[in-house]
């Protein structure tokens, strides 16, 4: 049943998507055929007069600053627009819906959050190839300074990179929804959103600085010594990842746990859904 809630969501929300893909796809391709327009190559030569020069600097620079905000813009409207679509779904009339229906809490909620799961890989997969574009267009002859070993390197690194930003993000969203239902807690009740948002104050200033101080405790020492040891091991040919493995296992930990705690609300605290 949950893969029915997931497509039912999916659906709902393709519309608010699809628009936001085509605005950045579109902004992405000025933003990249300017750059393209402007960019001097090794090379080049610029005969024009200053003024002309710094029009072409100020165009290229404007391009990526603009896209930067309106990606930031982006992450803000999807990170907005999951929750409520979380509060309907789960608080609202669709939850009265499939409340009515045989199925489980945990599936509603799994359904609920698998869906911007998805639109919002599909942001930061856009987002990596305009990166990727950009980067291309400003230096194209910048990839052979570099030998194979050392791209695969650096491609392996940013993967985990960007892996763990994914999951960060992922995790602070499902954080965001926990807060909301821990705001319609009984007790909370005659002001769930404003429950809720000191429950989100108190998960991201007090609560998650100290498991980040106590990881760095724990993990600190050993992710240390693999930094100073790198450029030794690497010059032996050993591709060290280990350390940034721990990211990665680190945020999903946190998915689980955020993931945990709705659960257990919704079953054990909440006496309805919807």
């Amino acid at each position: 049943m949950w893969r029915k809630i997931c497509k039912e969501e999916l659906r709902e929300t393709r519309k608010v998507y699809f628009i936001m893909f085509a605005i950045l796809l579109a902004a992405g391709i000025i933003s990249l055929v300017v750059m393209r327009q402007t960019a001097l190559y090794p090379g080049d030569t610029f005969g024009g007069t200053p003024e002309e020069f710094d029009v072409r600097s100020v165009l290229s620079i404007g391009s990526i600053l603009g896209m930067y905000v309106l990606w930031i813009a982006a992450m803000v409207v999807y990170v907005v627009y999951t929750l409520y679509r979380f509060d309907r779904g789960v608080f609202g009339g669709e939850g009265v819906f499939w409340m009515t229906l045989p199925v489980k809490r945990r599936e509603i909620l799994a359904g609920k959050l698998l869906a911007p799961l998805v639109w919002g890989a599909g942001l930061v997969l856009l987002g990596i190839v305009w990166l990727t574009l950009m980067l291309f267009v400003q230096d194209p002859y910048g990839s052979k300074s570099f030998s194979m070993d050392g791209m695969a390197v650096g491609i392996g690194i940013v993967a985990f990179m960007v892996l763990s930003q994914i999951l960060m993000a992922v995790g602070s969203l499902y954080a965001l929804c926990f807060a909301l239902m821990a705001g319609r807690l009984p007790r909370f009740q005659k002001h769930p959103y404003l429950w809720g948002a000191a429950v989100a104050l108190v998960i991201f200033f007090i609560i998650e600085p100290l498991f980040n101080v106590l990881s760095m405790v724990v993990f600190g020492v050993p992710i240390g010594f693999f930094l100073m040891a790198m450029p030794f091991l690497m010059t032996k040919g050993i591709a060290v990842f280990g350390f940034i493995a721990l990211i990665p296992i680190a945020m999903v930990l946190r998915i689980l746990i955020y993931g945990a705690l709705m659960v257990y609300l919704a079953e054990k605290r909440l006496d309805y859904l919807g």
